[in-house]
């Protein structure tokens, strides 16, 4: 199966024991190489300008002003990220998740590390990683924004639509475009015409408008 390429994956924890040996688990596990920061300390890694990383972020580090901090550093150095949030409260709240730019994966405090080996996984393979519960708020929460209550077509073309419910299917833009015989530029694009159509800002946000929209209940 494909795998999405990330430039850098980055873990943001604490200096603390624990944290270490859960980044050399999952240097095994995912046969990567992961550098750990603290959030302040994400200058400090010299990433590349213009770069893909996948961020792993160690919910007990954050607030609302680490959340800023995250976002300015993207946005400054024109960095695009995913995120993975980990040691959550089982009762995170959607609205919470909702903010970060293009969170692909929440793991709760009582899952195992294999559990997120094996979410992380799965990630790279191009899925989102959400609990059912957590999935049916977002996509509640989408569907009261103003921006979800557009039609279900969107006006989107029938290769839109194709590329949307391979989207809600998981699907990585590598294996949409082995799919449907295309290539990954081509995907890109209509992704990125799709986002403009429906408002949303990324992938896990047309996402949660497809499932809103039953696009993972059509025929393919």
């Amino acid at each position: 199966m494909s795998c999405i390429q990330y430039n850098d994956l980055v873990f943001i924890c604490d200096a603390s024991l624990q944290s270490s040996l859960f980044r050399d688990y999952l240097e095994k596990a995912l046969d990567l190489r992961i550098k750990t920061t603290t959030m302040e300390g994400l200058p400090g890694l010299h990433l590349r300008p213009k770069s893909n990383i996948l961020t792993i972020i160690d919910n007990t580090q954050i607030n609302d002003e680490s959340l800023d901090l995250y976002i300015n550093y993207l946005v400054e150095n024109s960095i695009t990220a995913s995120e993975v949030l980990i040691n959550a409260p089982s009762d995170v709240a959607a609205k919470v998740i909702a903010k970060w730019p293009n969170m692909v994966g929440v793991f709760f405090a009582g899952d195992g590390i294999d559990v997120v080996a094996k979410g992380m996984k799965k990630i790279f393979e191009g899925e989102l990683w959400l609990s059912r519960k957590l999935t049916n708020e977002l996509i509640s929460a989408y569907r009261h924004k103003d921006t979800m209550i557009a039609k279900p077509c969107a006006n989107l073309t029938n290769r839109e639509k194709e590329i949307m419910q391979l989207l809600v299917l998981g699907a990585s833009n590598t294996q949409i475009a082995e799919r449907l015989f295309v290539s990954e530029n081509t995907v890109k694009t209509h992704l990125y015409n799709v986002f403009k159509k429906i408002n949303v800002k990324n992938r896990m946000q047309a996402f949660m408008w497809a499932k809103s929209n039953h696009y993972n209940d059509l025929p393919l």
